[in-house]
């Protein structure tokens, strides 16, 4: 069997098997005259699960961060949603018990929700899903487990997580193995903020563990065993004991610079979503925010959010980000889609209406983001970056949306940066090949190599069927990053990375040889780049780099990067 690695790393504990067994609610109806004290006892109980998802949200908040906590406002929302409630309600009066009653609404909103594409939306009925079975339980008086009172190390092992138990996961818990799932779910958000080894996706895993197994996960092959030999558990033992050590080790070059050995500084920057996200790039090491992704803001919510409830998260982190904070405004479309907007029926969202495009069509949520960006700029080194871009013509049109905002707040004597910079993604191959003419008007440039190898290369990484097609050192994105890179430096402009390539070890030493001046990553992967970008000469990575430009495979370009690390001090 395998799954889908969330998080890398090995994890080895005893396993908690976390089954949702059915209920049995009973199908008997209440006397007419037991109706209003049926739905009392349905109000009470979800008064008290208002005050349980309360207390989880603040204890989230102390432990996690405001981006995971966030899942208990939607639950908040939730439970006192009208779909739910007149639903639950209307059944209690047709004589049915409160648990039957909510059981009902449940399933029937379930089942609207999971016939609904796309993913992010589907995705809220596990939310539905949670806030009803805590009401449930709460009516029938049954008690949970409660994963932050683990005290001896643990791999859960689950059909799936609810937000309400991933959040409470605490330093016990050295490995999540899930039956289905998504990398967008609360379960995999969170453990990736957490750092703990993952597997999604492992059918059939519950059904072949029991609680009480000795189980070893090798998130980083794809491997699960349980109750291994003794031989084959000290191994284990070792390796994530050199993990551990390692972690320690690189932890020591938190306040050096990212610089090779010949004196080539590049920026190190961490990626993040959240004010929690940016004081871990900080923890890390990282000097600074090369992507603020401000999505999130928008897809955890009930509304467009305000300009002041933007302004609070952007300044905030302004304050925190250390050198400066590239915020990315809205990226949403594809795969990326909002409860509270109704985006227009299309054959291939990927290519549609998003990003930029949507901002651009919708000029009062663009310029409402973009008065709280340039107010936040008063409050440290704070840089714009439109995303999706594929003409000159779009990044003109989203520059002048950026003047205009700046004279109604220089109207209102709000302060902001007035030397603000604006840039672009780089991620639609027809945007990188006129990057030298973009560069006589942009600002600076972010590579995101997630985006940019699935256009070049027409693939979804996330279908099995084509994903092994997915080569982010494919020949045709090595040159298209080195015409990039030329580009934006015949103009004297900065280029940097955001995607996922910057955060692998060999790919960041090809990006660095190949120019980039900036790399932004992971937060947990910046120790180990900063290692290697203090261990090598750039004379060397140039020298190196040069050849595989020539390459026609990634094998091959990979087989020759191998061969020249064996001869650079790494």
């Amino acid at each position: 069997m395998s799954g889908i690695v969330v998080f890398k790393g090995i994890g080895i504990g005893k396993c908690q098997l976390i089954k949702d067994d059915p209920i049995q609610i009973s199908d008997e109806l209440i006397l007419p005259e037991k109706i209003a004290e049926e739905i009392a006892r349905y109000e009470y109980a979800k008064a008290k699960v208002i005050v349980q998802l309360n207390a989880l949200k603040d204890h989230t908040l102390l432990t996690v961060g405001e981006k995971e906590a966030m899942i208990f406002d939607a639950h908040l929302m939730m439970i006192d949603d009208p779909m739910l409630v007149d639903a639950t309600t209307d059944k209690i009066r047709q004589r049915e018990t409160a648990e039957a009653s909510v059981t009902s609404a449940r399933n029937e909103l379930v089942a609207m929700f999971s016939q609904i594409e796309d993913p992010y939306i589907r995705e809220r009925a596990r939310d539905i899903e949670d806030v009803s079975d805590s009401l449930v339980k709460t009516l029938l008086g049954i008690d949970t487990i409660n994963l932050s009172l683990l005290s001896e190390p643990a791999i859960i092992v689950a059909r799936d997580l609810k937000p309400s138990e991933t959040v409470m996961l605490n330093d016990q818990v050295k490995g999540i193995i899930l039956e289905t799932g998504s990398v967008t779910s609360h379960a995999a958000i969170v453990a990736k903020a957490k750092g703990i080894p993952t597997i999604i996706g492992y059918a059939g895993i519950c059904s072949i563990v029991q609680s009480g197994d000795i189980i070893v996960l090798d998130a980083r092959k794809n491997q699960v065993l349980i109750n291994p030999d003794e031989e084959s558990f000290a191994v284990y033992q070792e390796r994530m004991n050199c993990e551990l050590q390692e972690k320690i080790r690189l932890s020591s070059l938190k306040d050096l610079e990212a610089i090779t050995l010949d004196g080539h500084k590049i920026k190190l920057y961490g990626n993040v979503g959240s004010l929690q996200d940016t004081l871990l790039v900080k923890s890390q090491g990282g000097r600074g925010v090369g992507l603020m992704r401000t999505e999130f803001l928008y897809m955890d919510n009930s509304h467009f959010p305000t300009e002041e409830e933007q302004f609070d998260q952007y300044h905030r982190i302004a304050q925190a980000a250390g050198e400066e904070v590239i915020i990315r405004t809205l990226d949403i479309g594809g795969d990326k889609t909002l409860p509270y907007f109704t985006f227009p029926e299309e054959s291939n969202p990927f290519l549609g209406f998003r990003a930029i495009r949507f901002c651009l069509e919708n000029p009062a949520i663009f310029k409402t983001q973009l008065r709280a960006i340039l107010r936040a700029s008063h409050y440290g080194k704070v840089k714009i970056m439109f995303p999706m871009i594929a003409t000159m013509q779009e990044f003109r049109a989203g520059k002048v949306m950026v003047r205009e905002v700046q004279s109604e707040l220089r109207s209102e004597g709000i302060p902001f940066d007035e030397k603000i910079e604006i840039g672009i993604m780089l991620e639609i191959p027809a945007a990188v090949l006129i990057t030298d003419l973009l560069a006589k008007e942009v600002d600076f440039f972010s590579i995101g190599t997630n985006d940019l190898c699935q256009y070049t290369l027409a693939v979804d990484r996330m279908n099995s069927h084509v994903s092994h097609l997915y080569q982010p050192l494919n020949p045709s994105i090595i040159r298209l990053i080195d015409i990039a890179v030329k580009g934006a430096h015949s103009c004297g402009r900065e280029i940097g990375i955001c995607g996922e390539m910057a955060s692998d070890e060999i790919a960041a030493l090809v990006l660095i040889g190949l120019g980039v001046d900036e790399l932004s990553i992971s937060p947990s992967m910046i120790p180990l780049i900063k290692e290697k970008i203090r261990s090598v000469y750039m004379k060397d990575l140039q020298e190196w780099v040069e050849p595989i430009k020539h390459l026609d495979s990634q094998d091959d370009i990979v087989a020759s990067l191998e061969r020249s690390l064996e001869h650079v001090n790494c």
